[in-house]
């Protein structure tokens, strides 16, 4: 930035404050004030869609089947190719996606009877147009309603700076790990500091590498949301506020440093400014924690994701803060290198997977990430249904 550039907008934020400007702070799809659906369906997908997922890109689309039955597709026009190129990270989404649903089926008197895959398995290096899975709601009355659907609105991905001397209590732990439910995950949790700094360095080193790729950055900067406006509109992906910059800050960094021109330099602000954010997350976790599968087929993604999920909304109960990073799991070949050295530093075989990588801590709250309605996420509506109809 010039020198009478950066004058100006120093001048601008100096004078903000003083004219009372308001800053804008949306969170569009999380308030469920108004009137339930009569169509279950419907209702459970206002919950579904909460779930968390890679890079705010909402990759789900669904299809209304009958009265009592839906079908969950990966929606191939939000893929990551870039920074996901095997599209593991969309497939544990589709994970947190069903998670949330079976648990608001219960909360409604409700099962949800989950079958992956139904029209066969697809390879773990494609995405085809084949359902991830169907699912059948049996109305149950009498079904044991879970308590984690309370924190299925109050959930979020938390980007700030953690409390580092805030610790978690081995009570807390125990409660996380035993959320996952789950058999075929390995779970890791390195407990000592010099292990602690070895998984900051790594994180740090990963989002270098990730933002040395010009394509990369692209990609990145079409999720991301420069203004609040454009967050507002497009109701996807996330934005300054989300990474935990508010007030002048915020408004200084939309108007004056970041752009979607110069977000591809890697040597801009944009990519070194990531660079540095990682650090501070990374360095200032109580705690690290992974999901590791023995395989890595479709079917181990969706169900770290289920996992994943059940973590998340834990870690809200206990009034925690969580945030996945996962750079250093992304699968092209620059990252190899951390790959293997995030394997080594977890006590983790080279043939396994490590599904999900994420820090824990104590943390003032962040702001929600924006949701896309209901209507957006149909594909196709059965015949004599609420007749929504989406092109996405």
């Amino acid at each position: 930035m010039d020198r009478r550039y950066f004058l100006h907008a120093v001048s601008a934020a100096a004078i903000l404050p003083l004219a009372g400007c308001r800053l804008a702070d949306p969170e569009p799809g999380w308030d469920l004030s108004a009137p339930l659906d009569n169509d279950v369906r419907l209702r459970l997908l206002e919950f579904a869609r909460l779930a968390p997922n890679s890079h705010n890109v909402q990759p789900w689309l669904v299809d209304l089947v009958s009265d009592a039955t839906m079908r969950l597709y990966v929606d191939r026009t939000r893929l990551l190719p870039a920074t996901d190129p095997q599209a593991r990270q969309i497939h544990i989404s589709q994970g947190t996606f069903l998670e949330l649903l079976a648990i608001a089926a219960r909360e409604f008197g409700y099962r949800a009877e989950i079958r992956y895959f139904p029209g066969g398995e697809y390879s773990s290096s494609v995405v085809e147009n084949r359902p991830v899975a169907s699912i059948s709601l049996r109305p149950e009355p009498g079904v044991a309603r879970d308590p984690l659907f309370q924190q299925v609105r109050k959930r979020r991905t938390n980007k700030r700076p953690y409390d580092l001397e805030a610790k978690l209590s081995a009570a807390e732990l125990g409660e996380l790990h035993s959320a996952a439910q789950s058999t075929a995950l390995a779970w890791r949790m390195p407990t000592s500091e010099s292990e602690r700094r070895t998984l900051c360095g790594i994180c740090t080193q990963a989002m270098a590498t990730e933002v040395s790729s010009v394509e990369r950055n692209r990609e990145t900067a079409r999720w991301f949301r420069f203004s609040d406006r454009e967050l507002l509109q497009k109701r996807d992906g996330f934005g300054a506020a989300q990474n935990g910059v508010e007030g002048v800050k915020k408004w200084f960094a939309e108007n004056f440093i970041l752009s979607r021109e110069r977000a591809p330099d890697p040597k801009g602000a944009f990519a070194q400014g990531a660079i540095a954010q990682t650090g501070t997350q990374a360095g200032s976790a109580a705690a690290f924690a992974a999901l590791v599968s023995r395989t890595n087929t479709r079917l181990d993604q969706v169900l770290a994701g289920r996992a994943y999920a059940r973590i998340d909304l834990t870690a809200s109960r206990l009034g925690l803060a969580i945030q996945p990073l996962s750079q250093a799991l992304e699968e092209y070949p620059e990252m190899a290198p951390l790959r293997m050295r995030l394997k080594l530093a977890l006590g983790v075989a080279q043939e396994e997977t490590v599904q999900m990588l994420f820090r824990l801590g104590r943390a003032k709250p962040a702001r929600h990430t924006p949701r896309r309605t209901v209507a957006a996420l149909i594909r196709q509506a059965a015949a004599g249904g609420n007749g929504m109809n989406s092109s996405s």
